[in-house]
Order: C-alpha cells, then structure tokens, then sequence
C-alpha cells in the first residue's frame, strides 16, 4: 500500500466519524433546539474536537512516553501540580475558544468586505503572490504558518512587557513542574486576546477555516512537545524550530521573564512560539545547554483554577491602579 493510499485511507475514516457524530449527535440537537442556522459553523466546529482528540491522545502516548525516556529534570510519575494544567489542556484542544472567535470574526470580515472594498482593500492572500508556487497548497500552508507565528512572537513579547498583562501571564510561568500538558496553563482572558488576535490576523491573511484549524492544531501540538519534561537541544536544526530545551530557557526562574541582572523587573528571552528567528532577529534568544528550574520568582499561586483565575485578575487590576 503506497502513501497515497493510506492518507486516503485517514482521509476517508476521518470524515466518516465526522459525518456520525454530526448526523447522529449534533443534528438532532440542533434541530431539537431549533438552531439549525448554525449547522454549518457546528459541523466545521467538529474539526477542532476531532484534531483536539488526536492531540490529546499523542499526549498522552507519545510525549509522555518521551519524558520517561529522556527527562529533563526527575519528576514525579504525575504531580499534583499538573492536575489543573490537564483540565486546561481537554478545555483548549477542543477548540472553544479558537473556533467561537474565528466564527465571530468571520462574520464581522464578511460585513465589512464590501466597505473596505470600496477602498481597494484586500486580504494579504499568499495564494496570490506567486501564481503556480504559493497556490500550492502545502506552500500557503507553511507561509501563513510563519506570518502567524510572527504575529504571535509580537503578541508573547508584548505580554511581558506590560505589568498588568504580565500578571495574567505569569499564571502559564508559575509551573515549577513542566510537563507536555502545561502548555495551556493560561489566564482566560490573556487566551481570549490572543484567540482573537490571532484570529484577526488570520482572516486579513486570507487563511480559510479549514487552514485555520490545521494551523492551530499543529501549532499546539509542538507547543506540547515544546514545553515536555524532554532533553532535547535538536543540534543544528535548532535554529530552525524551537526544542524543548530552548522554550524550557522561557521558562527559567530568573532568564525567561526577567531582565537578566535585574530581578524582577520584565524582560526575559526565547519568545518564539515555533521558531527561533524572531529572537535571533531581535536579539532575544539564548541556546541553552544547561536544565535551569522553571517558575517565577516570589511567585506561588493556587492549584484550584478558580482560585488561579481570580488571583491573576486582582494582581493585574492592581496594576492598572495609580501608583
């Protein structure tokens, strides 16, 4: 059996399991409840349970397994400091908060196309920029996966550059026990803003929804591998994606998210989500060679999620106060 063959193959049962679960799951309710409208939305929202389960799944098989194999640091088989950074994982790789804000962005682009139209505007298309090349679907692929990886660099620099952002932010440094689920140990509100800037920008670009969710699901999926309990530095292809190693550095009390020399006080290094260009452009990355602990100084929080949530808005609210 060739290749091809097997891709069809996957092809053919992914789709047939999103057909039942719409057909014999999701229809019905919507039709009970008289929300058919939303169909369509709903069954492309089925994508992201569907990429979301198989992320998990390698989680939970191949990257765990990894860690007991080659570990950073020895950790316990399941602490439990990881129980809420499981919760947060099941909660974000089911796609409610991308695919709620991807769907109500999209509305909000189709009304304003035919204004902006009338200014000439048009979306920043990759397909468009060199016909026969970036039409190629594999190539469009990866060049909006770079120019949203930028985007999200800008949008990771920025979260530690503002006090009050910060202290929703530090919710996803305080882990001092990074394992392949800790990844999505974030504010609500910081993951809100960034959906939707991230959503934005992939709607200006041109991506379609159904280039969207790939992108997002892959992305994640090296965010989880990125921030495993693995010793893994890749060698030379480290200056071509972010190891676990390096986003590890991102992460270590007193480099990641303070300006070296200067305790306390924002800064940090090794922002990049996927790859290491943006920091090497900027002047923000460091190669590791040594496995630093990770969390932030001075720093406990709660391992109820409530409690982690509220915590993160009093802390940033205190900062937007008059000194």
């Amino acid at each position: 059996m060739d290749l091809s063959s097997v891709i069809s193959a996957i092809s053919n049962a992914y789709g047939a399991v999103q057909e039942w679960i719409f057909s014999s799951l999701v229809g019905p309710l919507l039709y009970q409840f008289n929300l058919m409208s939303w169909a369509e939305d709903v069954f492309d929202g089925i994508d992201w349970f569907l990429f979301g389960c198989i992320q998990i799944f390698l989680i939970i098989v191949v990257l765990r397994t990894w860690e007991r194999f080659n570990p950073a640091e020895v950790q316990e088989r399941f602490a439990a400091h990881s129980k809420a950074d499981v919760f947060y994982t099941l909660l974000h790789r089911l796609g409610i908060f991308h695919a709620l804000i991807f769907i109500a962005l999209s509305g909000f682009f189709f009304e304003i196309d035919s204004i902006l139209h009338d200014f000439r505007f048009d979306r920043f298309n990759v397909e468009n920029w060199w016909p026969g090349i970036t039409t190629i679907p594999v190539v469009s692929f990866l060049f909006y996966l770079v120019l949203l990886d930028f985007v999200d660099y800008l949008y990771h620099r920025a979260s530690h550059a503002f006090n009050w952002w910060w202290q929703l932010h530090a919710l996803h440094h305080s882990q001092t026990v990074m394992t392949a689920w800790s990844d999505n140990r974030n504010h609500f509100l910081d993951d809100i803003m960034r959906a939707v800037v991230m959503a934005f920008f992939a709607l200006l670009f041109g991506v379609s929804p159904g280039q969207f969710i790939a992108l997002v699901a892959l992305s994640q999926f090296i965010q989880s591998w990125q921030h495993a309990n693995i010793k893994v530095h890749l060698g030379p292809a480290r200056y071509l994606l972010i190891s676990p190693m390096y986003h590890r550095m991102h992460h270590a009390v007193g480099y990641g998210h303070e300006a070296i020399g200067k305790p306390g006080v924002l800064g940090g290094c090794n922002f990049g989500i996927l790859f290491p260009w943006w920091d090497m452009a900027f002047r923000t990355v460091i190669f590791p060679k040594a496995v630093y602990p990770t969390g932030v100084r001075n720093l406990t929080v709660s391992q109820n999620i409530i409690t982690q949530q509220w915590q993160g808005l009093v802390h940033a609210f205190r900062e937007l106060l008059p000194k």
